[in-house]
């Protein structure tokens, strides 16, 4: 066996070595949605294996007969490309492998992301809300590209592209170079989608056997200002909301390779810095709006995240009665929640979703196109008017202006109005068109015009992010919101605008530098090393608390990073959403010391819940919705005077504090401080037209029918042993597996 990690071992010709027995790779998956299959795989379990040709430029030729494998290199990856080797003896094509070129980020000129991302051509179309506008105009939409049974792998060693592409050259044919490729992802044929494959029953017996999982996972929310007297459940106040929102997720061709710096990393870094600003505030008790954080998963496949939350505060129905969420525990700090459409915790039916005030998205701010400026899109609504007043004042703070882009859309599109405004696909997007443009707010962004060409690549890396602007871009975000909380919105007095931004200069007189601790630390872990001592730090405390609360075994989710490498070993952050499944993110109860995705007591003779004490709900969500959650409570539910905080190891020595309104409401942070709260709370981020099935175990899926417009992405279930073996075929070696 030879190793492809060095580059002195990348050879096919040593003794005993005539294979390369398991590379290291990354693919291109099948994903269905819920018209058709995107993404690549093998037609059926068999290997697929073919001699290994180079594809040198648009002249290329493929051999005339016989099976082969298509060796191509990074720079020439796009969908012209591919369409040339997809159309060309497609019959005897057995797969793609794509080397690993050195390229910098400035020579990328394309991206595999559509030319509209989650717009026309999308699964996500329908959900698109304003004038069409190409947003990322470097793209093509390889990633929706249907391979129709041709697999693609990305060799992540240079070594092992390099001696492929030398030996394929000088090879003089006597002996074969061969790739073998194991790769069944679920039936790929034109028929295939995810309702059939969430539906799919074994017709031998008629019994449920789905064939996929649909994406999700968490997104995390936090109320900003009710951490020192639990002001909303004592005073009952009922304020209008204002969301500050952003992405956890970002996407790109090979999913392993979704490195999401600026697309991800810099959003979630930003909020996270965010909720440091605002957790200092002393008063907010004076504004008109509630402020809440909010950072939604699945964003980059039809919104899953921000449509999901904002459906469930706008209108959420519970077909049972509410149930206490850890039946042996009754108080009224413990949240509701509902055990059919499952929610672990009702605690957002308190926000009053019926009156949205707003949104303020942060979008890409990593990255600016012109140094020290940000730009922000706003629509036409009052509260869109509002934020751009708001920005606008908020320009030439700390050295960084603020410009509005106006953006009038493709206006020979037959979907195009003067009366509709063009906004970047965001949260905000979500907002707009669930409220059919009557709340609205803006976006904060790094570009003007269109994404940078790394967009949706896996180019999209730490080196390019500038941190110096993500901690202006904090800055900006936090004293806009606060701004925004005190200023009425239908408003057109100048000396009420100066005097809502004067308060929140005076709230947050100091701007973030990027010599900031906490932002040096946590942009460590969002961009060079998933393995960081933070994140596990804080996610271990989030998971120790949720098990003392529940009794369920609760632990440190999904890594963000490869999880095949040495817990010690630094690892690249990847950002893809994954499967919701029982340990990776789907919400379930607990009824009897047995899990269902949801309950309902067919008759008498079924156990009710809460008849055993250890009924509770719970759910395992990943390492970084764990950490987020964390630092979000960390941050805001600090007292306002925070100079003499409990140390704590866990929750329960946080028993006694004085500084919160009651004992329990305290818990113990990653930071090993005790702090009022929970103040941040997960969210499940699923498919609106899908439900976990009543009286099933998790991981079953029923479609409601309800939308016809949604993307509904799910992944199939893969074969056994999936990878990719190089090897010298002599006419007397036999490839096993």
């Amino acid at each position: 066996m030879v190793s492809s990690s060095t580059s002195d071992r990348a050879s096919l010709s040593r003794p005993f070595s005539n294979s390369f027995m398991s590379p290291d790779l990354a693919a291109c998956v099948t994903l269905y949605t819920r018209n058709q299959p995107e993404g690549c795989g093998t037609l059926s379990r068999d290997k697929q294996t073919g001699v290994i040709v180079e594809y040198e430029d648009s002249g290329w030729e493929p051999p005339n007969e016989g099976f082969f494998v298509v060796l191509l290199r990074e720079s020439l990856l796009n969908k012209t490309t591919v369409d040339i080797i997809l159309e060309k003896n497609r019959k005897g094509l057995q797969g793609i492998l794509v080397t690993n070129e050195t390229l910098s980020s400035g020579s990328i000129q394309n991206n595999p992301s559509a030319t509209r991302p989650r717009g026309r051509r999308t699964a996500s179309q329908d959900f698109s809300y304003g004038n069409p506008y190409d947003w990322n105009p470097s793209g093509d939409g390889l990633a929706q590209l249907d391979f129709k049974g041709i697999p693609m792998v990305y060799l992540r060693e240079n070594s092992v592209g390099d001696y492929l592409q030398q030996e394929v050259k000088q090879n003089d044919r006597s002996q074969s170079i061969k790739a073998s490729f194991k790769y069944y992802m679920g039936p790929i044929d034109s028929d295939m989608n995810s309702v059939e494959c969430l539906q799919w029953r074994d017709t031998s017996n008629d019994e449920w056997k789905p064939k996929c999982l649909p994406l999700g996972g968490n997104s995390v929310w936090g109320r900003v200002g009710n951490n020192n007297n639990n002001r909303r459940l004592e005073e009952n106040v009922e304020k209008p909301i204002l969301l500050v929102a952003s992405n956890l997720d970002g996407t790109a061709l090979f999913h392993d390779l979704t490195f999401a710096a600026n697309q991800a990393a810099s959003n979630i870094l930003t909020m996270i810095l965010v909720s440091k600003l605002l957790g200092q505030v002393s008063d907010l008790s004076s504004t008109n709006k509630d402020i809440v954080l909010t950072l939604f998963q699945g964003e980059s496949f039809g919104y899953l995240g921000s449509r999901r939350f904002l459906l469930d505060i706008m209108g959420f129905e519970c077909a049972s009665d509410p149930v206490q969420s850890v039946s042996g525990k009754k108080n009224d700090y413990d949240p509701l929640a509902c055990l059919y459409p499952l929610r672990p915790s009702l605690e957002f039916t308190n926000l009053g979703g019926q009156n949205i005030a707003g949104m303020l998205a942060v979008d890409q701010v990593g990255v600016l196109v012109e140094k020290n400026n940000f730009y922000f899109h706003a629509d036409y609504s009052e509260a869109g008017k509002s934020m751009s007043k708001i920005l606008e004042a908020l320009s030439d703070e700390d050295s960084y202006t603020i410009s509005e882009d106006v953006v009038e859309g493709n206006d020979d599109d037959d979907n195009f109005s003067d009366d509709t405004s063009t906004i970047p696909p965001t949260p905000l997007t979500s907002l707009l068109s669930l409220s059919d443009g009557e709340i609205g707010g803006a976006v904060l962004s790094g570009y003007k015009e269109g994404f940078v060409p790394t967009h949706g690549s896996r180019h999209d890396t730490y080196d390019q992010l500038d941190y110096s602007a993500i901690a202006a871009a904090a800055t900006t975000v936090a004293r806009a919101a606060v701004a925004a909380a005190i200023f009425d919105d239908d408003s057109e007095d100048e000396d009420e605008l100066n005097n809502a931004v004067a308060f929140a200069l005076e709230q947050i007189p100091n701007a973030l530098t990027a010599s900031d601790e906490t932002l040096i630390e946590v942009a460590g872990c969002l961009t060079i090393d998933a393995n960081c001592k933070l994140l596990k730090q804080y996610a271990r405390m989030d998971a120790e608390t949720e098990q003392d609360r529940t009794g369920i075994r609760t632990q440190i989710g999904i890594p963000l990073g490869r999880s095949d490498k040495n817990e010690l070993e630094q690892v690249e952050p990847n950002y893809y959403v994954s499967v919701l499944s029982r340990w990776s993110g789907q919400p379930f109860v607990s009824v009897g010391n047995s899990p269902y995705g949801a309950y309902k007591p067919e008759d008498d003779t079924w156990k009710q819940y809460g008849q055993h004490k250890t009924d509770a709900f719970s759910v395992q969500p990943t390492l970084l919705e764990q950490a987020v959650r964390g630092l979000f409570n960390d941050f805001l539910g600090r007292p306002a005077n925070s100079n003499n905080l409990k140390v704590c190891e866990s929750t329960s020595q946080c028993s006694q504090v004085k500084y919160c309104s009651t004992p329990a409401n305290a818990i113990c942070t990653g930071g090993k401080i005790c702090v009022c709260g929970p103040q941040a709370h997960y969210h499940v981020a699923l498919d609106e037209d899908i439900e976990a099935t009543q009286n099933e175990y998790p991981g079953f899926f029923t479609v409601l029918g309800k939308s016809e417009k949604s993307a509904l992405y799910t992944e199939p279930n893969w074969d056994s042993g999936v990878g990719v073996q190089i090897f010298v075929d002599d006419g007397s070696s036999t490839l096993g597996w």
